[in-house]
């Protein structure tokens, strides 16, 4: 495994509701010793990346290093058509509970007062891990797991929400959903029950995140106890910086635009397979040309995607570090290890969204070209540069449309003993609990966790993708619906029904869609860019999926009627937006 980090792979392939709950358990519990533990129950590590694009690694047709990743993909189950929510916390929470994020607590990661239709306190909104919900750390604990965790939780900011009250034994978490990579700021991180202190100098994230993690696993290696390691990575999420050492390894890499790089990216991924045979001239981007921008707007741009593609790099290389460090204490064998993101590519025009604008200016941020990805800048790439990473799906992070929903993820055994290859069936985020729980002899079903009554998984075990069992884990008619921020989507075979409004906190300085505000029906089997609305072809279809949702949004107590209250304020684009 160690090699790898010095070879650039490229990657071929064959290829609900519960009563009042007790509270929680108090901060620092560990988790009970158990009566037996099973030398043969595997090890977990579950790796999301933060708003990591579908083609961003070499696996997924990208043209950034990322050899670690490549190499474990090259050995996995690595999937085609895994979904999650659209944003982050929503997805956190589902993939921690094996529920609808609803029932969990995360109908909305944002307050109620950012939306008519949705009052306090209203149920499922509540913005945390809710306890109506066991974690995975607290149903593994029965089985006789420790489980540790680093990086971004953005499932609860009170004492009391925290991982260590979740079932975490060892935690260092950032509690919102993103911060500086090189700063720790006053009462942003916490370590188990504890506030970080601030530290200004010789802190990155993604090195302090697997630094912590391997230092976890090490307090208790060698007791017996298999483990869940959840290395919850903030990179590659804005605000766009990398150490000194990665800075540079892109430069002029980007500097024939994102135009360019999505028609080769589409190229490389229809070729390995993980998207459909697709032209890729019959693509409509969000954003001006490539060509339309000034020389002065493009070194801009191009330098900001060079800083993305050094911290995914940066995230691979620490990657090969948990990697390897498993196999120094001989546990990568017995180690199951499942890869994603969590969320489509992230789209945010820093200086030119309300919300971030006011921050960068109360900062004093220098976002001037020298000084591009130092930890006083605050910048993100654009939605041109995301459109080349969810190329050919329409949209990005935010939407519910594929861009914003299809993510790569892959699955294997440390041991080399499952099929690799890729798989094209519809799996998500709430699939991931149960399919842990399956491989470690846990009880899925249990309704009973820790002397509280929980609300039933309601997610499916795909754990048979790692042996011979190649049945589907759903069948081809499953209908499959959601809904976040008043964006509702359902699936059903080759059929999307989509209701799209525009997401919560991602500025759209573009043309407002016709389609907004009312049902549409795409055909993903001949449209995966969801470009043809076909509904007036297929009423029946239209009639038989709305129903479908309706039964969804009834089971799942959803808030029919959300609309953001500051949408059309943030409709107002700047002179500058963007220079050309």
């Amino acid at each position: 495994m160690k090699a790898i980090r010095a070879v650039v792979l490229t990657a071929v392939f064959s290829l609900a509701a519960c009563g009042p709950q007790p509270p929680p358990p108090e901060p620092g519990t560990a988790s009970p010793e158990p009566e037996t533990a099973s030398p043969v129950q595997p090890n977990f590590l579950l790796i999301v990346a933060d708003d990591l694009g579908y083609t961003d690694i070499g696996a997924y047709g990208g043209e950034i290093r990322t050899p670690v990743l490549d190499d474990l993909a090259s050995r996995s189950v690595t999937f085609t058509n895994f979904h999650v929510l659209p944003m982050c916390a929503p997805t956190r929470a589902m993939l921690l509970a094996g529920t609808d994020h609803h029932v969990a607590g995360l109908g909305s990661m944002f307050p109620h007062n950012w939306f008519s239709g949705l009052e306090e306190g209203q149920p499922g909104y509540e913005t945390f891990l809710s306890q109506r919900v066991a974690s995975l750390p607290e149903r593994l604990a029965e089985v006789g797991y420790r489980s540790y965790m680093a990086g971004k939780w953005h499932l609860g900011p009170d004492p009391g929400q925290w991982p260590v009250d979740r079932g975490f034994d060892r935690s260092f978490a950032l509690l919102p959903g993103s911060d500086s990579h090189m700063v720790i700021p006053e009462r942003r991180y916490v370590e188990d029950g504890e506030w970080v202190e601030p530290t200004q100098e010789g802190f990155y994230s993604t090195r302090a995140h697997t630094d912590k993690l391997i230092g976890f696993i090490d307090e208790n290696h060698g007791d017996g106890r298999p483990f869940f390691v959840f290395a919850a990575y903030t990179s590659p999420h804005w605000p766009l910086q990398v150490p000194p050492d990665f800075i540079d390894r892109y430069a002029g890499v980007y500097d024939d635009g994102y135009d360019a790089l999505r028609v080769a990216r589409m190229e490389r991924a229809e070729a390995l397979g993980v998207i459909p045979e697709t032209d890729a001239g019959d693509f409509e981007p969000l954003g001006p040309a490539w060509d339309e921008l000034n020389a002065e707007t493009q070194a801009h741009y191009a330098r900001r995607m060079e800083i993305y593609a050094a911290m995914v790099e940066n995230l691979d290389y620490h990657v090969g570090r948990l990697i390897d460090h498993l196999e120094d204490i001989g546990e990568l064998e017995n180690t199951v290890i499942l890869f994603m993101s969590d969320n489509g590519a992230a789209t945010e025009n820093m200086e030119y969204s309300p919300t971030f604008s006011q921050r960068i200016e109360r900062d004093n941020s220098d976002n001037s070209l020298e000084n591009l990805g130092a930890a006083n800048s605050y910048i993100s790439y654009g939605a041109s540069w995301a459109q080349a990473a969810t190329a050919p799906f329409s949209r990005f992070k935010g939407y519910a449309t594929e861009g914003g929903t299809l993510v790569p993820a892959f699955i294997l055994r440390g041991d080399g003993t499952n099929p690799a290859g890729l798989d094209g069936q519809y799996l998500g985020a709430i699939d991931i609990a149960p399919t842990l729980l399956e491989l470690a002899g846990a009880s899925i079903d249990s309704t009973s966790v820790q002397g509280r009554e929980v609300a039933a998984i309601t997610g499916r075990s795909f754990a048979g993708v790692l042996g011979a069992d190649s049945a589907p884990v759903y069948s081809e008619d499953h209908v499959f619906a959601t809904e976040l921020h008043g964006s509702r989507w359902v699936r059903q075979g080759r059929y999307k029904l989509i209701w799209e409004q525009p997401a919560v906190n991602t500025w759209w300085p573009f043309e407002v869609p016709e389609s907004w505000y009312r049902w549409q029906l795409y055909d993903l089997q001949t449209d995966p860019g969801e470009r043809t609305d076909i509904s007036a072809e297929h009423p029946e279809v239209m009639d038989r999926l709305i129903a479908a949702w309706e039964d969804y949004a009834d089971t799942n107590q959803v808030v029919r009627e959300v609309r953001i209250n500051q949408f059309e304020r943030w409709q107002v684009l700047p002179e500058n937006y963007p220079n050309r």
